[in-house]
């Protein structure tokens, strides 16, 4: 029962717009004097990673996906999409859970291994090359903090020659989000 629960926080379904709706294009959230981006969590995927004896991917341009949090349990999970010489992007996403009991050993969850479709992939290809102002609407007040059971997810988009794009997913990041995730 812990594993499907642990599946579904992983695997939650974002709705991702087919191409011929009307909505607004998606983008990455450019850094800005009031909100400033997030610092990547490439380290995060390395060592959980490493901790979980997995491969991390080294390609010259990857979008990871690191999430982490929970209430009564941990849930931490990484998720990479790596573009290969042919175009390909090969994803894999591995985590671990551990119950809130002091000395609890962690739960390895099921890796998973795909290969993005050709119009995702198009798709994601479109999304990381345009930058969009932040959505200041969605910004919450200082004093509400996230629900107890809130996992912080943080999107980090490697380009070999560039500096690393990093950010929360939030309302506006999430379709990117969707893209990154394995497909149900």
């Amino acid at each position: 029962m812990l594993t499907g629960m642990i599946a579904l926080l992983i695997l939650a379904a974002v709705v991702v717009p087919d191409e011929g709706t009307a909505e607004l294009p998606v983008c990455v959230p450019a850094p800005s004097d009031e909100k400033v981006g997030t610092n990547s969590a490439l380290d995060e995927h390395r060592m959980l990673r490493r901790a979980l004896a997995e491969p991390m991917p080294d390609a010259p341009m990857m979008v990871m996906l690191h999430g982490k949090g929970g209430h009564l349990s941990t849930e931490e999970y990484s998720i990479i999409l790596a573009r290969d010489a042919d175009g390909h992007w090969r994803s894999s996403a591995v985590g671990r859970s551990q119950i809130g009991v002091a000395g609890a050993p962690f739960i390895p969850m099921k890796r998973q291994d795909w290969v993005l479709d050709q119009a995702n992939a198009r798709r994601l290809e479109s999304v990381i090359s345009r930058t969009c102002p932040r959505d200041r609407k969605s910004t919450s007040s200082a004093n509400s903090g996230p629900p107890p059971d809130y996992i912080t997810e943080t999107i980090d988009i490697i380009v070999a020659g560039h500096t690393t794009t990093s950010f929360f997913v939030s309302d506006e990041s999430a379709q990117l989000a969707a893209l990154v995730r394995p497909p149900q």
